[in-house]
């Protein structure tokens, strides 16, 4: 009987993880062997395969007689001076937050950005997956390809398959190593005990997520987001588009409002997280000092290639005698911040900057991220005295590295793992706050400043909103080792399946009365309706925890009209990326997945909604009209980020005067958010059998 629920159990799982439709959209055949190329780097990364295309071209490509190759010399020279010297050897980890590496990886992006061409960028990618650092590389990699103006509209694999080994915990790492030493040779009544089953000659590994023994708190109750895969690579892929080292103006992006982009984006985080909070009776984001013990312990489930993790115990000291430089610094970096602010400017690096204008967010935002705009060109030697990057290593309660590439790693020195730890959000919301006492200096918008003559939104209707969870599957074979035989047939059967949070689509139909006919912008965001003690929130204390939804240009004509929108064409959202290999079979077929091609650094669509409950979880969704203003003409070539000429999250981009947000052109709609199925994603496993004796 036990068996027959085993297997009932197994078929619903492959049943539940069908892979979806997808839109794609067509290209041509020098786009697919570019793309091919770009992709096939990727696989295999911890080996070489010596018979694979890119080893042959790194084998012919003599780099050191290649200058001819690079438009920028200085930058070129200083990679031959520094590979001459050594850089950070293979099968060691690999942290932008360390300076030797981030010399290192720095030096090798430019290589790769100043190729002349993509038959160059290619030959030096080669070159450097064979000889280079495999962290390192996948890390100069992916940003390169972003940025590069003739291959940032590649598509590229998602973070959680290129690293499989920071989006899944050793237990999974543990399974396939297993099989892949017992050759697939599996005894499968215990194997199905253990989550493990081949299905389409693949192997495929269930993967729960973390419990009490990594969070030694209450915060495993909302792992299914913390760990979420797509949220790590969201989280990934916005670093990769704005790195902090990145200078903006010399690579020409965002200049003019990269510290919004970066108050925006945390902002944003943190209000997806809260929500996610509260629907799990977490309640607010703790606080913490400097100088006290912090609370929220926390023990990640990863090895680095030689040693586990860093572990944080609950109650973890910061002021020891270890971290006392860093605190200092961290300490007078914030009290600075505050005197600035009460002097209403600041002075330093050839800047004078009024920090009482609403202009000065681009300023903040980049002091607080500490990035290369702020100190122009010579900022390498400031990343020391970085607040993100001395905050996430005394956060991370690592030890002192040993020396310039030996350290013990903790979540927070990965984009891929830091939003696994609860200390991250403390650490966001700690930088949040001190924007927002910035823009608490700011006039809020008037009356007549957020009016929209001649318009009215009479209703709101909203469908049933509902999530759930499904299983979701990813390859998982990078972090595998395969014999010289093995590599020729790349890529192989191994499989990650894990229960991910979703929603149903539901549609919204917004109901408008207008007098003029005009193009209008009509923006939604889904905010908190009530606190973790159940008391209403006002919206002078709740505006930064409303969390954008959709952004969209609608043409209102005169009288009644009537606005329809699906969850599934919301801007800010995309589909799951695909599997390497189902990449593969559409460039076959002369195609590529849409949304991987033209929303990579956007937030996965299941996430939109926080996990509801049986009864319903009550927000409110908020439906603001206003009158489109074109994008600046400087802003054109990032439309797509700079939709109108508002501030990033208007209206609730700084504190607000509740009575002004009473107009006809504004809605508040209280909506339920409900959850059907299994309430807990360890519930959506395959229960756990004890084998009986006659099992074995």
């Amino acid at each position: 009987m036990k068996t027959v629920l085993i297997l009932a159990g197994l078929i619903a799982l492959a049943l539940s993880s069908t892979v979806p439709e997808f839109k794609t959209t067509p290209v041509d055949a020098a786009f697919v062997e570019k793309q091919k190329k770009i992709l096939s780097l990727f696989y295999n990364v911890n080996e070489i395969s010596y018979e694979a295309e890119y080893y042959k071209v790194a084998q012919d490509f003599n780099i050191e007689a290649s200058k001819d190759c690079y438009t920028n010399m200085k930058a070129y020279e200083n990679f031959m001076m520094m590979y001459k010297v050594g850089f950070l050897p293979k099968n060691l980890e690999f942290s932008i937050f360390y300076e030797k590496m981030r010399e290192e990886a720095i030096a090798l992006f430019k290589l790769f950005y100043y190729a002349k061409d993509f038959e160059c960028f290619y030959k030096t990618a080669c070159y450097a997956r064979v000889y280079m650092n495999q962290g390192m590389f996948l890390y100069a990699y992916y940003i390169a390809i972003i940025q590069r103006s003739d291959t940032a509209s590649f598509v590229l694999p998602a973070p959680y398959e290129a690293y499989p080994q920071y989006f899944v915990n050793m237990e999974v790492k543990n399974k396939m190593d297993y099989v892949k030493m017992m050759d697939g040779c599996l005894d499968e009544k215990i194997c199905y005990n253990y989550g493990i089953i081949k299905e389409n000659e693949q192997f495929v590994m269930y993967a729960n997520y973390s419990n009490s023994l990594t969070y030694p708190n209450n915060e495993d109750r909302i792992a299914y987001l913390t760990e979420d895969v797509g949220l790590n690579a969201y989280y990934y892929y916005f670093h990769s588009h704005l790195p902090f080292w990145w200078n903006s103006g010399k690579y020409g992006a965002f200049k003019e409002r990269r510290g919004e982009i970066y108050f925006f984006f945390y902002q944003q985080l943190l209000a997806r997280y809260y929500m996610e909070r509260l629907t799990n009776g977490l309640g607010k984001i703790p606080e913490f000092s400097w100088y006290s013990p912090l609370r929220t312990g926390y023990l990640p489930p990863f090895n680095s290639f030689y040693y586990p993790f860093a572990q944080r115990s609950n109650d973890y000291e910061l002021h020891t005698e270890k971290n006392y430089e860093e605190i200092r610094f961290l300490d007078i970096y914030e009290k600075t911040f505050f005197q600035y602010l009460q002097q209403g400017h600041f002075k330093a690096f050839d800047k004078k900057i009024d920090l009482h204008s609403s202009k000065a967010v681009n300023f903040v935002g980049n002091y607080w991220q500490t990035n290369a705009d702020l100190f122009e060109e010579d900022f390498l030697q400031f990343y020391q005295r970085s607040y993100e990057v001395n905050a996430r290593r005394v956060l991370g309660a690592a030890p002192k590295p040993f020396n310039q590439y030996t350290f013990i790693p903790s979540a927070l020195d990965f984009y891929q793992t830091s939003a696994r730890d609860p200390a991250f959000y403390q650490l966001y919301k700690r930088i949040v706050q001190y924007i927002i006492e910035f823009k608490q200096y700011q006039v809020p918008y008037t009356q007549e400043a957020l009016h929209f003559v001649g318009l009215k939104i009479s209703d709101v209707k909203v469908d049933k909103m509902v999530t759930f969870f499904d299983h979701f599957d990813f390859d998982a074979f990078n972090t595998v080792y395969f014999s010289k035989e093995e590599l020729k047939s790349s890529p192989h059967g191994y499989k990650v399946r894990q229960p991910r949070l979703n929603h149903k689509p539901f549609t919204v139909t917004i109901d408008i009365k207008s007098d003029v006919a005009t193009n209008a912008v009509v923006k939604m965001f889904l905010g908190p309706k009530y606190d973790e003690n159940g008391f209403p929130f006002s919206l002078e204390d709740n505006w930064m925890n409303f969390y954008e939804l959709d952004w969209f240009v609608q043409k209102v004509n005169p009288g009644q009209s009537q606005i329809t929108r699906s969850s599934t064409d919301f801007a800010f959202f995309k589909e799951d990326s695909l599997p390497m290999a189902e990449i593969y079979k559409l460039l076959d077929q002369g195609k590529i997945p849409t949304d991987m091609f033209n929303s990579s650094d956007t937030m996965p669509s299941r996430l939109m909604l926080p996990k509801g409950t049986y009864d319903g979880f009550p927000f409110q969704l908020f439906v603001f009209v206003y009158p489109y203003e074109p994008t600046p003409k400087e802003s054109e070539p990032f439309k797509a980020v700079v939709p109108d000429n508002k501030p990033f999250g208007y209206p609730f981009d700084r504190p607000v005067l509740p009575q002004y947000f009473k107009q006809p052109n504004m809605f508040f709609k209280k909506v339920l958010v409900y959850h059907e199925g299994e309430l807990f994603p360890y519930l959506f496993n395959i229960p756990h059998y004890t084998p009986d004796k006659a099992q074995l």
